[in-house]
Order: C-alpha cells, then structure tokens, then sequence
C-alpha cells in the first residue's frame, strides 16, 4: 500500500513540473550606461525558444524594461529566472524587484548586486513584520528595562500589550 501512494505522490510531482501554466515576468532594472545592444540581444534570443520575450532599453534613464510571457512549465520558469538573475548580476547597478506570476502565483524575484538583494530581502522580512503589528488584536509581550548592567536583578521587567488598531476599510 505504502508503495502504490510513494509512486502515485511521485506522477502527481511529475504532472505538476510538467504541466504548462501561464507564466508572466515584468518589471525594470537599472544598468551599466555602457551596456552594449548584444547584451540585451543575447537574453532575447536565449529566451525567446521558452516565451514571449520583450527587453527595452532607455538610454537615458540606464533601465531595461522587461516582459516575458507565456504558458510553460515550471522548469522553464526557473531557466527564465535564472538568465535573468546572471544578467542582472553582469549588467545591473542596484537590487532591483520584478514581479513573477506562474500558476496564478504572484511572487517577487529579487536580482541585481548581491549586497542590494540581501537589504531588499531584510526590508521584505521587516515589512511583514511591521505588517502584522497592524492586524486587529494583536498582543505582544514586551520587555522593559532600564539601562545598567544589572537590570535584571532590579525586579519583574516583563509586560503584555495590546494594541487596538483602527479597522481599514
């Protein structure tokens, strides 16, 4: 029995990463001011057998524009990304946000300088944070000392609050 689920769980793994969705990659990402026509050609051409591919670059404003769309399957969605990633890492010149949707998934794919995606990944972790302080009764311990090094001896530092937000409408 246990065998029959393990290669049913197995064809149903299968089916899904080769299943072909609607697929949507968009956003702009500063670059190099000396970034040549043959490098925005080569990831054109590269992607173009897998989707819809549409690069613009602004010659004034250093960014290339990007949308790619199509109905792939999922192992595409990651050739797709990860040409873009190399690209961003060789051509860009910050951290830049584009917006991925597969399967009726949005999602964020984060490229550009190491450094910049890393503090754009913190800031997303600190925004959903901040967001669920915002949420309707929430509760929350905190811990109030006063400085010195031995604040902890000085008695019970520990409170709860409660904070009573607005509802948004």
């Amino acid at each position: 029995m246990a065998i029959t689920q393990m290669v049913e769980c197995m064809a149903v793994i299968a089916r899904s990463t080769l299943e072909k969705w609607s697929y949507i990659l968009s956003g702009s990402m500063s670059v190099q001011d000396d970034i040549e026509a043959e490098d925005i050609e080569s990831v054109s051409r590269h992607l173009g057998g897998i989707a819809e591919v549409y690069l613009s670059h602004d010659k004034v404003s250093h960014t290339v524009s990007l949308r790619i769309a199509g109905t792939i399957a999922r192992d595409d969605v990651r050739v797709i990304e990860k040409r873009i990633e190399r690209f961003a890492e060789e051509h860009g010149t910050t951290g830049t946000i584009l917006l991925s949707e597969w399967n009726g998934v949005t999602d964020w794919l984060m490229v550009g300088l190491n450094w910049h995606v890393q503090c754009l990944t913190r800031l997303g972790a600190v925004q959903e944070q901040l967001a669920k302080l915002t949420e309707p009764d929430v509760d929350f311990l905190v811990r109030l000392e006063p400085p010195g090094e031995n604040a902890i001896s000085r008695g019970q530092s520990i409170m709860r609050v409660a904070l009573d937000t607005p509802q948004r409408s």
